[in-house]
């Protein structure tokens, strides 16, 4: 009896704990793995099946099926029974379209040479990379010549950035939202058609043991603060979150921006050497004003990220139809705590590494 509640009560603190507003890494990990513990909870709930006939098994059935209905609720939005939060394109104009890849290198990766084949197989207009340092940037150097436009900002810290583009740079800036050791790239670039789109490339903190989501929480409120209303705009990168977290939602409801992902399936990007271990931490957001033509996860290069393939089609009919979420009083809240817990002594002092 003490053996079976007792593990229904670890279950139940996994699904329950998440729920709790704060940014203890502890509890934010559990983020994560909702997937993987709704699988579990189903098992073990067929093991207090056979229980039945128990007095206790009943109270632990109780646990799970409450722990079964909360991560139901978060995970469901992602599933492909769920309705689109983005329309499938309706324009056949490639004047409109960007070709997106974007990748998690893992900077001590040494097997450039499976970027560099993945990239000219795929031809993107845009591609995205993270954890580049110098000796990436050197070994990729020929991208320079296949794309006219670039920018790098390696880092030894595995925080670097690159991109590369066949559409033009009209501007771009290395920013530091949080911390200079923790750049991202806020660009504009020009479709073939003459629209511009503000771009935003970030790479924040993940949560882990003795470091909390301070960081990574704060970066992408103040990311999505810089979204302006009616701006074309694309975020995108290693976010180090789930999409079905409390701050990916906070994210989206402070920048408006929809998520490709909703109603397709999870896409999961990591751990690319693992089969059970796998989330969605590699993200695409875009504004109301794009429609997706694909999206998909790409073969392995070595890292221990996927990398992910979007194609967008800009259609500005798309925004009659197709919205991100509000940002009620509640959530403007929210947004100015996070923002505010950067301002606390130390909040920003825990290593990037």
């Amino acid at each position: 009896m003490y053996f079976v509640l007792f593990i229904s009560a670890i279950l139940a603190v996994t699904a329950f704990a998440p729920l709790l507003p704060v940014d203890w890494w502890w509890v934010r990990i559990g983020d994560f793995p909702r997937v993987q513990l709704l699988v579990a909870y189903l098992v073990w709930l067929l093991v207090l099946g056979v229980l039945y006939k128990q007095p206790y098994a009943k109270p632990a059935a109780g646990l799970m099926v409450a722990s079964i209905a909360i991560q139901l609720y978060w995970i469901f939005p992602y599933l492909p029974v769920a309705p689109n939060q983005v329309e499938w394109a309706e324009s056949q104009d490639q004047d409109v379209r960007l070709r997106i890849m974007m990748s998690n290198v893992l900077q001590e990766n040494e097997d450039s040479a499976a970027l560099l084949r993945l990239i000219d197989e795929q031809s993107p207009d845009l591609v995205v990379l993270c954890e580049v340092n110098q000796r990436w940037i050197d070994e990729i150097v020929s991208l320079r010549e296949k794309f006219k436009f670039h920018v790098e900002k390696p880092m030894e810290n595995t925080y670097g950035l690159a991109m590369y583009s066949n559409l033009e740079i009209v501007s771009s800036e290395i920013r530091a939202m949080v911390k200079e050791s923790i750049p991202s790239i806020d660009a504009t670039i020009q479709l073939p058609s003459g629209q511009p789109v503000r771009l935003f490339v970030i790479h924040p903190n993940p949560p882990r043991p003795g470091e909390d989501t301070t960081k990574r929480d704060g970066e992408l409120v103040l990311v999505g603060r810089e979204i302006g209303d009616g701006e074309s705009a694309i975020v995108l990168g290693d976010m180090n979150d789930v999409g079905w977290s409390r701050t990916t939602d906070l994210f989206q409801e402070v920048s408006g921006l929809l998520d490709p992902r909703k109603g397709r399936g999870l896409y999961p990007t990591f751990n690319a050497n693992s089969w059970i271990w796998r989330y969605p931490l590699d993200h695409l957001f875009h504004s109301d004003d794009f429609r997706v033509v694909s999206l998909q996860t790409l073969p392995t290069i070595g890292s221990d990220h996927l990398p992910l393939s979007v194609v967008l089609s800009y259609e500005p009919s798309a925004e009659n139809t197709q919205s991100g979420p509000d940002l009620d009083a509640d959530d403007q809240k929210d947004a100015a705590a996070t923002v505010e817990a950067l301002n606390q002594p130390h909040a920003t002092d825990q290593p990037e590494e």
